[in-house]
């Protein structure tokens, strides 16, 4: 706990902008400083517009958020309930950026969002970007086994990739042993978030996010051990090379035009949850400001999380590791940002507007 504590101090540190002394101890203090530099850095992209928040997450194309998904895996449920493959999709990034990054770097404030007041019941079958299918059924609640244990992935895919020899079937063992037990620490902190409170949903989320991350961080050395006993040829199977049968400048305009319309999918999922907020309490004209307070740090956050949305995919798996752990950190850090405005919001309700906010979700 302490280590965690310690990383999200120092993310803060990095970031911080003083913006006024008066400020310096309260939690719109700290949060305004922490997000400052991110404001400057998404200020072309201005407010997320309120007209976003008609769309719903069901028009969206499938896997465009990993709150979109509401999945099992093939590692069965192993992360928050919002973003139940959340393991597997960090797996998958590292390996096979093209089928993966878009539910890793992209959908990072609609799983805070969904945690909150989730619009859809929490079991579904997956399909896997492999084709194959994950049925509900085979799974226990949503803290399940996989359905056939004895499907190794993603050995079986990166068997696929190329013919390998002994000493990399050995290495390749031994990664998919500690991707197993890591799995199994994640989901050894699984819990049915249907009788839970959208705070207390929040929390867990918080506990969640860092477990994923660090079982992505136990595997960091047998993967470096398989990737380096492969051989040039192989490692390109698994290396991302930039696509450049379009002009330089088009496939520079492409990619902005893709972190506007990521950083706006983050915008939508911040006003869609404020929007359900306020339908359901029905804030009273002298709790504007509470509601504004509250606005402003959910807009704050989903910025934040649309950093990852501006920058160039890694190209090695090793990288893609450290890329999915870095948004892993910036998810955890505004979770625990909303964590503590909902609080603060919560606090300040009366018995009534406490009871409906307690429904959310339910």
């Amino acid at each position: 706990m302490r280590g965690r504590l310690l990383l999200v101090i120092t993310l803060a540190a990095l970031f911080a902008v003083p913006e006024g002394a008066h400020a310096q101890f309260s939690p719109g203090g700290v949060l305004g400083a922490v997000t400052a530099p991110f404001r400057h850095m998404l200020g072309r992209f201005g407010h997320f517009p309120r007209r976003h928040a008609r769309e719903t997450r069901s028009e969206r194309p499938t896997g465009a958020s990993p709150a979109g998904q509401q999945t099992l895996s093939h590692f069965g449920a192993v992360g928050p309930a919002a973003w139940p493959s959340a393991y597997e999709d960090v797996i998958g990034y590292t390996f096979w950026p093209a089928d993966y990054a878009e539910l890793v770097r992209s959908g990072g404030f609609g799983v805070i969002a969904e945690t909150i007041a989730p619009q859809r019941p929490p079991r579904a079958a997956r399909v896997a970007t492999t084709g194959s299918a994950v049925p509900t059924d085979a799974v226990s609640g949503v803290c399940g086994e996989p359905a056939d244990a004895q499907a190794k992935w993603p050995t079986s895919r990166i068997e696929q990739v190329a013919q390998m020899s002994n000493a990399q079937h050995d290495a390749l063992d031994k990664l998919q042993a500690a991707l197993d037990q890591a799995a199994t620490t994640v989901r050894a902190g699984c819990q049915d978030p249907v009788a839970q409170s959208p705070r207390e949903r929040l929390h867990l989320l918080v506990q969640q996010l860092w477990a994923v991350r660090d079982a992505g961080a136990s595997i960091r050395a047998p993967l470096r051990a398989f990737y380096d006993s492969l051989n040039d040829a192989q490692k390109a199977a698994f290396t991302n090379q930039p696509q450049p049968s379009a002009p330089r400048d088009a496939r520079t305009a492409n990619m902005g035009q893709q972190a506007q319309a990521c950083a706006a999918r983050s915008g939508d999922d911040s006003e869609l949850i404020l929007k359900r907020i306020e339908q359901t309490i029905r804030p009273t004209k002298q709790q504007s400001t509470l509601m504004e307070s509250l606005r402003k740090t959910s807009s704050d956050m989903a910025k934040l999380l649309a950093v990852s949305c501006m920058q160039p995919m890694p190209a090695d798996p090793l990288a893609r590791l450290d890329d999915a752990e870095g948004q892993l950190t910036r998810m955890n850090y505004a979770a625990t940002s909303m964590e503590i405005a909902v609080n603060g919001f919560y606090a300040q309700l009366d018995e009534q507007q406490k009871a409906k906010f307690n429904s959310l979700g339910r």
